[in-house]
Order: C-alpha cells, then sequence, then structure tokens
C-alpha cells in the first residue's frame, strides 16, 4: 500500500479537488482525463480527510493498493488557467528494485528483536 498526502483548496481562486479515473487516448492521439470516481465514494481506496481551523484547506491522507487499477489527479481549477491535472499516483508500476531492498530493510529492522523471525526472514529471502 501507497500511502498519499495531498492538500486540496475547495473554494475560491485556485481551487482544487481529487478525482479517480484514467487517461485515455482518442483517434487523433490526444490524452484526455476520464473522471469515473471521487476518492472518498471508491470502497478500495482508504481515505481521511481533514479540514483546516478556518476550512479553507482539506489535508488528504490516502491509502492506495499496489494493485489498484485507476489513476488519482489533483484538479485545479483557476480563471487563468481553467483546468489542469497533475498526476498524484498512476498504476501499472512494478516494484523497483530499491522499493524491495527498503521493505527488506524494514523487515529486518521489525524483526530485530526475534532471533527466530530473523532466522526465518534469511532463510526466505536468501537466494
Amino acid at each position: 500500500m501507497s500511502q498519499i498526502n495531498v492538500m486540496t483548496k475547495p473554494n475560491g481562486a485556485g481551487r482544487s479537488w481529487l478525482e479517480v479515473g484514467a487517461f485515455e487516448t482518442d483517434q487523433f492521439g490526444r490524452k484526455r482525463w476520464m473522471k469515473q470516481d471521487v476518492p472518498h465514494q471508491d470502497r478500495r481506496l482508504k481515505t481521511d480527510r481533514q479540514y483546516s481551523a478556518r476550512g479553507d484547506t482539506i489535508d488528504w491522507i490516502l491509502l492506495v493498493p499496489d494493485n489498484y487499477p485507476l489513476t488519482l489527479v489533483k484538479v485545479t481549477y483557476d480563471r487563468l488557467s481553467p483546468k489542469k491535472e497533475e498526476v498524484i499516483w498512476a498504476p501499472g508500476g512494478v516494484p523497483s528494485e530499491s522499493s524491495r531492498e527498503e521493505k527488506i530493510k524494514r523487515a529486518f529492522e521489525l524483526a530485530s528483536g526475534n532471533e527466530e523471525l530473523t532466522n526465518l526472514l534469511k532463510e526466505l529471502l536468501t537466494p
């Protein structure tokens, strides 16, 4: 699971919000954003929203499963730049070797006090 922290502005100039969907390519080769849902209504995502003291911004914490098939986008709307999409999370990422190494390192850190668990990890992760 990936944890993503995002801040949006619900109203006023430069307002922004989160959408879930996919980019589709038309017959002319142009990519278009196709919205399918909003993050807090998608049951596959774990979301937590916290409004600022005055309600000016919303702080989001999103937990995205590794096999999530859709793209998360932050949409910003302003009079000067009418609709700008910023990709927050995209699917299809094959786990990189460095992230695997980080996970292995973290597993050994968590098992540091337990000799039996450390030996088991060494057996499982040694080629």
